[in-house]
């Protein structure tokens, strides 16, 4: 189950894929009410500090070559209580894969599908997701290896195209309500961006050859991703503003309907959209295969491909029901989901380098 081997190339890709994600789209209209027009203040703090976190990641993942995350908890706290918080972060592994069908399934029922049912929608995109892990890490890494240039295109294609309709005065004053709400909103991104980053040490150190090779395309990964965010919401406050960019649930996308260059460059939101489901799904298929991989090491099976249907039909069935509306979804992410993955991503890998440069120090004496 262990014995598949990515290259550095591929985590680079996983990782801006995976840092992007939800970010594109959703996280826009959040920062910008809590921000306003220094939103984009809080896209450039969140790789500075970020930084710090994903070192934390890789200098785990060092200490424990071969090993998962949920191998690592275990080492450290033991078998009995080691299990219960593996479980808990597995749980919000599965958990997060409907949450983020939703906002496919939400984003194309309100905007382009609106006549379909949900349901159908996050049943087509779970099946996909499905037979991604199905098809294995090495599957899911080449086709991220060949997406993110077609991602990273589109986008910045589009932000140069709709550059003109740019108004410097939307970002003015700079701090007009101080420096809280852009820490705030750091947090809030940093939560999507930078924290939700330790699933991928379910991938590494298990399925890369040296784990000294993976530094460098984890933090170019990490701050290209960043980057790709920085200009989503910049451009969002400096053409549509912060008011309208806080009051519409997408306003990346409906900041590309703003594009018009002659007859030939005009309303390119399928660019935007096509952009950002693919970055989610993407997100999605680490999520449900960091799950399935910790629920199959804690169960102790040698293959966890034989539990990847039973979890693909319980998050069909949750995607439906996970968000009863979009002011809940709004809710829960701004507050439930920070805390939930700041325990999991922030607090419990400094308490695992605590205890380990505890026991170093003991073995010393």
């Amino acid at each position: 189950m262990n014995k598949t081997r990515i290259t550095s190339h591929q985590l680079f890709a996983l990782t801006v894929n995976y840092s992007c994600g939800t970010s594109i789209i959703v996280v826009s209209a959040s920062l910008a009410g809590i921000a306003k027009q220094d939103a984009w203040i809080c896209t450039i703090l969140t790789p500075l500090f970020g930084l710090f976190f994903v070192w934390i990641y890789y200098y785990l993942a060092s200490l424990y070559p071969n090993k998962s995350y949920v191998d690592i908890i275990c080492s450290v706290f033991g078998k009995w209580c080691g299990s219960f918080i593996s479980a808990a972060f597995v749980f919000i592994c599965l958990l997060d894969v409907p949450q983020i069908i939703w906002y496919v399934g939400n984003f194309i029922t309100t905007q382009s599908l609106i006549n379909t049912p949900i349901y159908v929608v996050n049943t087509v995109i779970i099946i996909a997701v499905v037979i991604g892990v199905l098809y294995g890490i090495e599957a899911i890494a080449r086709a991220s290896e060949i997406f993110i240039y077609i991602v990273s295109f589109m986008l910045i294609l589009a932000f140069i195209l709709v550059s003109p309709n740019a108004k410097f005065q939307n970002v003015l004053p700079v701090l007009e309500k101080g420096i809280i709400p852009v820490l705030k909103g750091a947090v809030l991104l940093s939560s999507y961006t930078t924290w939700s980053l330790i699933v991928l040490n379910m991938i590494y150190p298990l399925n890369v050859s040296n784990v000294k090779d993976i530094r460098k395309p984890l933090f170019i990964g990490y701050l290209w991703g960043s980057f790709i965010i920085f200009m989503c919401n910049s451009m969002s406050i400096l053409v549509l503003g912060s008011n309208i960019a806080a009051n519409l649930s997408f306003p990346t996308y409906a900041l590309a309907k703003e594009i018009n260059v002659g007859i030939v460059f005009t309303r390119m939101e399928a660019i935007i959209s096509a952009s950002w489901i693919i970055t989610l799904f993407f997100k999605a298929l680490l999520y449900f295969y960091g799950g399935t991989i910790g629920v199959s090491q804690l169960l102790g099976l040698k293959d966890y491909k034989k539990i990847v249907l039973p979890l693909g039909l319980i998050s069909t069935v949750f995607s439906n029901i996970v968000y009863p509306n979009s002011t809940y979804e709004a809710k829960w992410d701004s507050t439930t989901w920070v805390l939930l993955i700041g325990t999991f991503a922030v607090v419990l890998p400094i308490v695992i380098l605590t205890i380990h440069a505890i026991k170093n120090k003991m073995r010393i004496k």
